[in-house]
């Protein structure tokens, strides 16, 4: 290939790099496109919205292909354990989440007066979420939930349902559409709760009058915790522990569910050996990582499960779990 050959193919396949990256300046407008004039026709129909102005705000959406993009690097490339552990459990989330548990003790104990979900659970929530509200939060929430809605096959139809709930929030919130920022998927706030989310937990806790999940501390604190007792958190019980396999005839007790579906004494007859002492009828589910030496096994009990209904990740629920007792841990060393 000439020089000059190169030369060409090396801009074409930065222009087509930057076409993808960045919104499209001469795109078709959503607001002409038929599956959103059908999306708008719905929710005027169902909700009572206005047509034309709700057409005019569809008008003004960016298109942002990125985040679809970025949605499918979350699917095909999962990190390992032992990466997704030290991006969350490290000694910056422990000592501001210390820091934070100090500066927000009086919601954070009312919170567990009242749903019974520890302080030391929703810090910890918190802090893997938004960094304790000081992550920035870029995209345009609008922007991407169209995008993802209409332009996003594998998940069209939830983001869709989420775009709905959006626009619902929106309206009863008193806020422009245009002007909240979130996630690359759509989540809001300090807590990241997705509209529908924030419209069926999210909790005035401070009295105000709001429910203000971006600039209330004790409103996400609250929504936390009326998340997890919502989705059947119980109190004073166990989350997880770590557990020993003394017989490889164990191993299909690996369901892959994260549910509890086994008894303390099944797994035990089994040669499942859990490292704290728990009730036989407690249930659990036999869950495991790859680390570097080999395998790590957990039992989750309810709790546990509950956390994955924050987020349907086993990682996810394990980070959590794992910062709370170092943040608690570490604050119980601050106070002595």
């Amino acid at each position: 290939m000439s020089l000059k050959n190169l030369l060409i193919a090396l801009i074409l396949t930065l222009s087509a790099e930057l076409l993808w990256r960045q919104p499209l300046a001469d795109a078709t407008s959503f607001s002409e496109r038929p599956d959103v004039q059908q999306f708008v026709a719905e929710m005027a129909n169902k909700h009572g919205f206005d047509m034309d102005s709700l057409t005019s705000l569809f008008a003004h959406i960016t298109p942002r292909p990125g985040v679809a993009k970025t949605m499918t690097g979350q699917v095909v490339k999962p990190p390992s354990w032992t990466r997704y552990r030290s991006n969350f459990v490290n000694s910056w989330r422990i000592t501001h989440g210390v820091s934070f548990w100090s500066e927000n003790a009086e919601s954070l104990m009312r919170a567990r007066h009242i749903y019974g979900v520890p302080e030391e659970v929703i810090v910890a929530i918190l802090g893997v979420e938004t960094r304790y509200g000081s992550y920035p939060l870029p995209y345009p929430v609008l922007d991407t939930l169209a995008t993802l809605a209409f332009d996003y096959p594998r998940r069209g139809e939830f983001f869709r349902g989420e775009l709905e709930q959006y626009l619902l929030l929106m309206r009863e919130e008193g806020r422009d559409p245009l002007s909240v920022r979130g996630s690359f998927a759509g989540a809001m706030g300090i807590p990241q709760f997705m509209p529908s989310s924030y419209r069926s937990y999210a909790v005035d806790f401070d009295g105000d009058g709001h429910r203000d999940l971006w600039d209330s501390t004790a409103d996400a604190i609250g929504s936390v915790a009326n998340y997890l007792k919502t989705y059947g958190w119980e109190s004073d019980q166990p989350i997880a522990v770590r557990a020993y396999l003394q017989a490889d005839t164990a191993s299909d007790l690996l369901t892959g569910s994260l549910k509890p579906g086994f008894s303390i004494e099944q797994l035990e007859a089994r040669g499942v050996k859990p490292d704290e002492s728990l009730a036989p009828s407690t249930q659990a589910a036999l869950l495991a990582v790859d680390v570097e030496d080999g395998r790590e096994y957990w039992l989750g009990m309810n709790n546990f499960y509950v956390i994955t209904r924050y987020n349907r990740n086993l990682f996810y629920a394990l980070a959590v779990y794992q910062l709370s007792n170092e943040i608690k841990l570490a604050r119980m060393v601050s106070l002595n």
